[in-house]
């Protein structure tokens, strides 16, 4: 099924290049055959026709669910999932603050909500973003360290660079390391309501 929706991806970015090309081309005063201008033709007209249709609004929902479940797997929060699923987290409504942080390789930006207690952390996304990222509670015993950095890096940034930004960066992030998962990158935006839940053998580490 993999093979098949790239195969379909790869024919309409093809399709949607070539007419891009020859509208470039037509634009600076260039002729094309008539063939040429039957294809642009036909594909404006199809084009018009998928979006003005009930097929746009389904794909448009397919392919949404598609890449926040793909996101999801990506990111590794489902892998976190299967161990840490929280499926009602109502008594710490009001505690859950947006903020954006790094799950894995993935950015999370402005779509992260982060709240904690003393028993442990708690993750979920935004509602438009929900499929493929349950909600998750990571008890404090579960993580092994959190350290504290300036600045939002993916991991590919140079050390250098890092180095040379820190100094004008003003907001922080906590880099949470987990028992079970040592390899899954956990940062998120410090806050001090989440600063004063972390257990002090964790919080010495942070400071």
């Amino acid at each position: 099924m993999k093979v098949v929706f790239k195969f379909i991806g790869l024919i309409g970015t093809v399709s949607f290049f070539l007419v891009f090309v020859l509208f470039i081309y037509v634009g600076s005063g260039g002729e094309i055959p008539p063939t040429a201008q039957e294809y642009v033709i036909y594909f404006q007209t199809v084009l018009a026709s998928f979006l003005t249709s009930n097929w746009f609004f389904v794909v448009f929902v397919a392919g949404w669910f598609g890449v926040c479940y793909g996101l999801g797997k990506e990111s590794g929060w489902q892998n976190l999932a299967k161990r840490y699923r929280k499926n009602n987290d109502r008594e710490l409504e009001e505690n859950f603050r947006i903020g954006s942080g790094y799950i894995g390789k993935i950015r999370h930006n402005g779509i992260l909500k982060v709240a904690a207690n003393n028993r442990g952390l708690y993750l979920r996304v935004l509602f438009p973003f929900k499929f493929g990222h349950n909600n998750l509670f990571i008890p404090w015993q579960e993580i092994s360290a959190v350290t504290l950095e300036s600045g939002l890096f993916s991991e590919n940034t140079p050390r250098f660079l890092k180095s040379m930004t820190k100094p004008f960066s003003k907001t922080e992030y906590l880099n949470i390391q987990l028992n079970e998962f040592p390899k899954q990158r956990l940062t998120i935006r410090s806050t001090e309501q989440l600063l004063s839940c972390i257990p002090k053998n964790l919080r010495d580490r942070a400071e």
